[in-house]
């Protein structure tokens, strides 16, 4: 039984968490208690193979000659004989290439990097960026405006290739023009081409398309505020027959923020909205029922980001099946939300942590299988994900549960944390900033204790830290026990002597990750237990 109140000599009872942050991020209830899996900070973090939090690598630059300008936009152009090239776009050029980039805009104005680019039967499709924005065309070399050989081009800018067709929408954001059959140059409809009026079908009133894309056998029409489906009924080894397509299904109030807000994740069409991120196939499949957000935990951040953005197409949204996970970036804070695509929870939510990092490009790279982006303030650099700091400047991998009562026979009493042991692994000396928190207050009792990663370490002096002040000092502890692991990864149990007490506790872990690999595994408290709380 607890004691009444705490004195002295009350029993230390152990108190253990063996899946901190295993449900990820959990903000929309950070003021709530929560079951010890979830966190409410969760930042600079991945989740490794076994569902555990460890700190996300960093940017190392691939580029040794670096070109004129920023990329906002990379792309891998795949030809027929399965080679590929990396295409990167700034405000001002188009280049070919990472290491040393060289343009390739040809007779092009390149004034905005935000150009959308596709493969298309063995050529590049680059969209708003021709002679009065009708899409421009790579085989080789350079870019040029396609050739119109019948009909007209469009001219909006928004686009995609799929079913064998260029699909591009005018100016107007109103009419979607389909090309003919593997031919960028006809338009007309004697040639295979053809128009589409979507201000006839739209479910909520007029709006303008933002993106074009497709899933499964169906075309999909993202507006501001509407999405429409499209399919021609029976299917063919062409996938659609354009002359034969009908609006199958119509979403309303459920559109797209830009076409750079997309992505196939994980056999689904993740969109950026104006109320967080949806799937669209659990959309299709359930007609008649409320969609699931998979933003929901961290919704308000992901809205409150979106509406920051002064132009929604620098927005990337980025899927890497090699890292199980989808990067959605925001450039104007630097923040971006990475969805772990491994574990899909019941309600159609993902877990989640969130990165602090100045991207400007992003893209998955299909023949390096990693990520590569691009940083602002690093001219014509091309970077990939890799090692443990961005572009040579550290960054903190930072923790923290949601508030927690420890159980209903703790849950009514005053506990007083008197020690945090934190079991890591780590491949490199390291020191972790141990935090806990009382009765919902911002300020907390910290300690920062070093762990090394070749399996012996050793401690000076430290001090407990409350708001900047030095509570306590604590001199040589050899309190820390390691277990070494293949591939110079060790298994450390650190300990750090804290104070305070209050009815609810919130604890975390924050380091600097430029020293290398760190997962968060367990964590363990050590609390006396006191009067009933009033």
């Amino acid at each position: 039984m607890p004691t009444p109140k705490y004195t002295p000599g009350a029993k230390l009872i152990p108190l253990s968490f063996a899946n901190p942050a295993f449900l990820g991020l959990n903000t929309e209830l950070g003021g709530n208690i929560l079951p010890q899996q979830w966190a409410t900070v969760l930042e600079n973090a991945v989740f490794d193979d076994t569902g555990r939090p460890a700190s996300r690598k960093g940017w190392s630059t691939l580029t040794t000659t670096p070109g004129a300008s920023t990329a906002k936009t990379l792309f891998e152009h795949w030809e027929a004989d399965q080679t590929s090239s990396i295409i990167q776009a700034s405000d001002s050029d188009i280049y070919e290439d990472v290491s040393t980039p060289t343009s390739i805009k040809g007779t092009l104005t390149i004034t905005d990097g935000n150009i959308k680019f596709d493969n298309f039967y063995d050529k590049c499709i680059a969209f708003g960026v021709g002679t009065g924005g009708i899409p421009a065309v790579r085989t080789t070399g350079n870019f040029a405006d396609i050739t119109v050989n019948s009909g007209t081009a469009p001219t909006g800018g928004v686009g995609t290739t799929a079913f064998g067709r260029v699909w591009c929408a005018d100016a107007d954001g109103l009419i979607l023009r389909y090309s003919a059959l593997l031919d960028e140059t006809r338009w007309a409809a004697a040639d295979g081409g053809g128009t589409i009026d979507l201000s006839k079908v739209w479910p909520e009133g007029q709006d303008s398309i933002v993106a074009i894309a497709e899933l499964g056998a169906d075309l999909i029409v993202f507006g501001q505020n509407n999405t429409v489906i499209m399919t021609d009924g029976s299917g063919s080894t062409l996938g659609i027959d354009p002359t034969k397509l009908y609006v199958s299904d119509t979403i309303p109030g459920v559109g797209a923020i830009s076409q750079f807000a997309i992505a196939r994740a994980a056999g689904d069409l993740w969109v950026l909205t104006d109320f967080g991120i949806v799937g669209l196939r659990r959309e299709l499949v359930q007609k008649s029922t409320p969609f699931s957000n998979i933003s929901a935990n961290v919704q308000s951040g992901v809205v409150g980001a979106t509406a920051a953005e002064t132009n929604p197409d620098d927005i990337r949204m980025v899927y890497s099946p090699k890292q199980s996970m989808v990067v959605c970036h925001f450039p104007s804070t630097d923040t971006a939300y990475v969805f772990d695509t491994r574990m899909g929870m019941q309600d159609g939510t993902y877990r989640c942590s969130t990165w602090q990092s100045s991207l400007s490009g992003l893209a998955y790279i299909r023949s390096a299988g990693n990520l590569y982006g691009t940083l602002s303030g690093t001219t014509g650099e091309v970077f990939k994900y890799a090692n443990y700091s961005d572009d040579g400047t550290a960054f903190v991998f930072d923790y923290e549960s949601g508030w927690l009562d420890l159980g209903e026979e703790l849950n009514i009493y005053l506990k007083f944390v008197k020690r945090m042991t934190s079991f890591v692994l780590i491949t490199k000396n390291v020191e972790v900033n141990h935090k806990v928190y009382y009765d919902f207050s911002n300020d907390s009792w910290n300690l920062s204790k070093a762990a090394s990663g070749s399996g012996s370490a050793e401690y000076n002096a430290f001090g407990a830290v409350v708001d900047g002040s030095v509570q306590a000092e604590y001199a040589a502890f050899g309190d820390a026990e390691s277990v070494e692991y293949g591939g110079g990864v060790t298994l450390q149990a650190i300990d750090a002597p804290l104070g305070g007490g209050g009815q609810y506790i919130k604890v975390g872990c924050r380091l600097s990750t430029e020293a290398g690999e760190f997962t968060l595994q367990q964590i363990n408290l050590f609390a006396k237990v006191g009067r009933i709380a009033t």
